[in-house]
């Protein structure tokens, strides 16, 4: 029992935690750049959007390298995954068609008057649409794994939070 308690504080504190963090956000945005370079899945307007929480925690992730890390750090931290969830949910929600979003985001489409209409549509419409799923692991979509990913990121957030005073 003690040596599990050991294990959970030199792995857990608050500076693994942003290491953690770090390597995290870092392994996600490449693979979301590997995913759209290599493999040629473009990204929809939600899926760049999903991409900024993820910059945010490695610069935040940064600053706790070079400063001693705060409680306030960690609840900007949360309140970035917070975003993600929100942002991935919200995505998750326009993939499965039960919100209609953007209609330069989706395949729905208006009436056009004439050609010069369509023709504007067009070029504006971005090639990857939002409601449309084309990559997926186990059923799940990108948006579905990061709303998972970051609701189990927030509750180690808040264990280590919750222990920050405790054990480091």
């Amino acid at each position: 029992m003690l040596a599990n308690k050991k294990i959970d504080q030199t792995f857990l504190n608050k500076n693994n935690y942003f290491i953690f963090l770090f390597v995290f956000s870092l392994i996600t945005l490449s693979s979301a750049y590997i995913l759209e370079f290599f493999f040629s899945y473009p990204p929809c307007k939600l899926c760049i959007y999903q991409r900024i929480p993820y910059f945010l925690i490695i610069i935040l992730s940064l600053f706790s390298f070079v400063k001693e890390p705060k409680k306030i750090l960690i609840f900007f931290s949360i309140l970035l995954l917070a975003s993600s969830i929100l942002i991935s949910g919200f995505h998750s929600l326009v993939e499965r068609k039960l919100i209609d979003y953007d209609i330069g985001c989706t395949t729905t489409h208006g009436e056009f008057e004439n050609v010069e209409e369509l023709r504007n549509f067009l070029e504006s419409v971005p090639i990857t649409k939002c409601d449309e799923i084309l990559f997926s692991i186990l059923g799940l979509s990108l948006a579905n794994l990061n709303l998972i990913i970051s609701f189990g990121f927030i509750i180690l957030s808040i264990f280590v939070l919750k222990n920050y005073e405790k054990n480091y």
